[in-house]
């Protein structure tokens, strides 16, 4: 299945041909309006037509008659919907909407006067354009001060500062991961991924984690030797240099982290809340080896003890991190969450009950799965306008909630 964009350079007369054998009913205003085909290998299952100005219009949706309410109408949407965010348009109305109703508002279209309307296309991938930004940013950072330290670490003989330097190294593959896993996550549903690819930002969170502990494990290793092999006579090499190094990576790592506690409150995202654990962490070692530099004026082997007192600390921050999304990834479910919605399921008054709610997380989205009981003697399509009604309000209440897939049970009498 691939959708096409008509290529305006191609002869307009052979496509309508193509598309008269399936719509005799099709029209087309060719300076104005653009046109989508979607096909299955060499088949035409159904065109788009779409006006392209300040606000993008989908003048008609066609789907072979054969073919409908088999899920190829809502693969050619969210195709369209998708190419519309990566060309930043901001929103997507439709004002011929005849016996769509029901498949638009399942979409997030908002009912308007004049139709329906479909806002914030391009907020995620301005979500992912500044994430992209702030990451590239933090590598050149990263690459920076990792130098930095790691000469400085050589230069003065200060172990403390070399495994920050090493730290500030496994930071800049962090900053990779995130970026690689934004990339990806953002990607729209498909057809081997009806959830999105949203749970990929939780395996890099996960990966971030590792990366976190491992380098925890490796500052223990580190001065566990130093502490076997400590004499007296091991005198740091004490200079301003280090000192001041120290502190510049401290004072930038807490512009980073103010920074980035602004973005997570907007966008809530799992990678950025990674981020912001290991910026805690960086801030932890930077201010640990800024210690263990002033005390081992006093004596040499503060640079060790307050080593392993940051390694300890920093496991910790990668164990909280790995387990958090490690639950996401194993759909642990959110009670709190699930009780709010029961309650709203049951204030209509044609329920009777709702129970085995089951969920799963896809990046921001969450996706939720319901039975309710309902009177035996209602019609299929009293049934659906009422599960409809509640689909409509709870993810009009809870935004995250991409779907709500709700199964009807019936109430007999001697129940």
């Amino acid at each position: 299945m691939k959708v096409v964009e008509w290529d305006r350079k191609e002869n307009i007369n052979k496509i309508l041909i193509d598309i008269l054998e399936i719509d005799p009913k099709f029209s087309f205003d060719k300076e104005k309006e653009d046109i989508y085909f979607l096909y299955n290998e060499e088949d035409l299952y159904g065109y788009a037509v779409l006006s392209l100005n300040d606000i993008a219009e989908l003048k008609k949706i066609f789907i072979l008659p054969k073919l409908r309410n088999n899920g190829y109408g809502t693969f050619f949407l969210k195709h369209i919907i998708n190419w519309l965010t990566n060309k930043n348009f901001g929103s997507l109305i439709i004002t011929n909407h005849k016996k769509m109703n029901n498949f638009l508002e399942k979409q997030r279209f908002i009912r308007t006067q004049d139709g329906y309307i479909l806002n914030n296309l391009a907020e995620g991938k301005k979500q992912e354009k500044n994430m992209m930004s702030v990451s590239k940013f933090a590598i050149c950072v990263n690459i920076v001060l990792a130098l930095l330290k790691i000469v400085a670490g050589r230069i003065f003989s200060s172990m403390s500062l070399l495994s920050d330097g090493l730290n500030s190294l496994s930071d800049l593959i962090t900053n990779v991961l995130v970026i690689v896993g934004l990339k990806v996550g953002s990607n729209p549903e498909d057809k081997e991924h009806p959830f999105g690819h949203g749970k990929i930002e939780s395996v890099f969170s996960v990966i971030i984690g590792t990366f976190i502990m491992i380098t925890a494990f490796e500052l223990i290793k580190d001065n566990f030797s130093k502490l076997i092999s400590f004499s007296s006579e091991n005198n740091l090499n004490i200079s301003f240099i280090p000192i001041i190094i120290t502190v510049l990576a401290i004072l930038i790592k807490i512009f980073q982290l103010v920074f980035m506690k602004k973005r997570a409150k907007k966008y809530n995202n799992a990678l950025i809340n990674s981020l912001l654990a290991d910026y805690n962490t960086d801030i932890i070692i930077s201010t640990s080896v800024l210690v263990g530099l002033l005390l081992s004026k006093i004596h040499p082997a503060f640079d060790t003890v307050v080593g392993f007192i940051v390694a300890i600390y920093i496991i910790k921050s990668g164990y909280g991190l790995i387990k958090e999304n490690a639950l996401i990834l194993l759909d642990s479910q959110d009670d709190e969450l699930i009780e709010r919605i029961r309650s709203e399921i049951l204030r209509f008054e044609e329920i009777e009950n709702a129970h085995d709610f089951r969920m799963t997380t896809s990046g921001k989205d969450i996706y939720m799965f319901v039975d309710v009981r309902m009177d035996k003697n209602k019609t299929i399509e009293e049934a659906h306008d009422i599960t409809n009604k509640i689909s409509k309000r709870i993810k009009h209440k809870y935004k995250n909630i991409k779907r709500l897939l709700i199964h009807i049970e019936p109430v007999y009498e001697d129940d």
